[in-house]
């Protein structure tokens, strides 16, 4: 009997403390609903006020572009090592693959294909291209073991006759050549020559290659890394070289496969790197669409189908408050050192849907109190009985993003701290 009456004793004191945080949320809601509907003009002049001094922030923005600086922690052991070893020995040399695919039927280790590789790999070396007011070639790009060295040797089955097309013409058995002389003699400390050949490669009875489908280069850029506006940390030169190449092996492919019976491709870090930029900026049309879209569903939901009882104009109006809170918590964030990054961008709809959330949930009061005869006091009603549901919704959204931020990725961290700082102003 004790331990129930103890049970009801808590449960009495927790429905006591329930009932004093509502009443208390609406008391407070209710003498800002009369601030608001006294001085609507001061009101409206101090949240833009707030919103101008926030986007000053904008001065401050900073992106954090380096994929494993958003998603490594940066005192994690690998990171420490990594920078223990770029201080002593600089970066390492960035790749890139030029691999070259024959048609159906067509063997890569004949005369005439290994040619047309001998084009493509004369054709790589010719290309440049200005970056920051200098022409860069792959002379300037290449990898050297010191400054004063020549270029790194790219290495590929044409290591046989030193990417030389003289010697290349005056071999009339390229294929013999490949299978009697020893490839550990053409590169005593590489990759075996399997690695720059296609899994498909052909070998007889006796061991000797016959054919392959596929083949590759693999050259050495430098890799001296700096920042860039709009990319991150990397090299400019090495960078815009890849893109350039990449483009370029694209553009003519077609007409390769026609005149060669094959095509090449390469593959390059900032050609990866120039995909992930261009996908993250389509990103932003559906940002503007989702904006839109969720304008017309606000002004739809507000109609009402009555046009003497339509609010629509007030749908605009939030989708308008909620993108200036929401441009405020992002410059709020910029003020306090927060870095942007490709996650935080969908934080703009999550805030969006918060916020016209908010819109219905005092629109829905507001017509309960349709009884009340004057327009203040209605308004004041309906933020009364709308406040305790909009705290209780923000909050805890607020709590959510709060354990969040103990993430060990620092994007979802920062994440977690822009849609923070997102709700606290989408609820002022």
């Amino acid at each position: 009997m004790t331990s129930e009456k103890k049970d009801n004793s808590i449960k009495a004191r927790i429905e006591h403390l329930s009932a004093a945080l509502h009443n208390g949320t609406e008391r407070f809601f209710e003498k800002l609903g009369g601030l608001v509907v006294n001085y609507p003009g001061a009101t409206i002049g101090l949240c833009l006020l707030f919103v101008v001094i926030m986007a000053q922030g904008v001065w401050l923005y900073e992106e954090e572009l380096a994929a494993d600086k958003q998603f490594t922690p940066r005192d994690s052991q690998a990171v420490n090592e990594e920078t223990w070893v770029v201080d002593r020995f600089g970066h390492e040399n960035r790749p890139v693959y030029l691999q070259v695919e024959a048609d159906d039927g067509t063997n890569m280790l004949t005369k005439a294909s290994l040619l047309y590789m001998q084009e493509m790999h004369e054709w790589l070396l010719s290309q440049s291209l200005i970056v920051d007011g200098e022409d860069v070639t792959y002379n300037v790009v290449c990898a050297r073991y010191t400054k004063d060295d020549d270029c790194k040797s790219p290495v590929s089955v044409l290591s046989y006759w030193q990417h030389n097309r003289t010697l290349l013409e005056a071999d009339p058995n390229p294929l013999s050549t490949i299978n009697s002389v020893d490839w550990r003699d053409i590169e005593p400390s590489g990759s075996p020559l399997s690695f720059y050949l296609g899994g498909d490669a052909v070998r007889d009875a006796s061991g000797a290659l016959v054919s392959t489908r596929a083949t590759r280069i693999i050259y050495n850029l430098k890799n001296e890394k700096e920042d860039i506006s709009g990319v991150g940390n990397d090299d400019p030169q090495s960078r815009y070289f890849e893109i350039l190449v990449a483009e370029k092996s694209a553009d003519r492919r077609s007409a390769d496969r026609q005149a060669h019976k094959a095509a090449s491709f390469i593959r390059t870090s900032g050609q990866e790197k120039q995909a992930s930029s261009s996908a993250i900026s389509s990103d932003v049309g559906n940002l503007i669409m989702g904006y839109v879209l969720m304008l017309l569903y606000a002004s739809f939901i507000l109609s009402r189908g009555r046009a003497k009882y339509s609010h629509s104009l007030l749908g605009v109006v939030s989708v308008a408050a909620v993108g200036a809170a929401t441009f405020s918590a992002y410059g709020f964030c910029w003020y306090i050192g927060v870095k942007f990054n490709s996650v935080v961008q969908v934080l703009v709809l999550v805030l969006l849907g918060v916020g016209i959330d908010d819109t219905f949930v005092i629109m829905d009061s507001w017509w309960d109190c349709s009884e009340i005869p004057t327009m203040k006091e209605r308004m004041i009603a309906a933020m009364k009985h709308a406040g305790p549901a909009i705290t209780i919704t923000s909050v805890t959204d607020l709590i959510a993003f709060l354990a969040g931020s103990g993430t060990a990725f620092p994007a979802l961290r920062d994440f977690c701290y822009y849609a923070t700082i997102g709700i606290t102003f989408d609820f002022v």
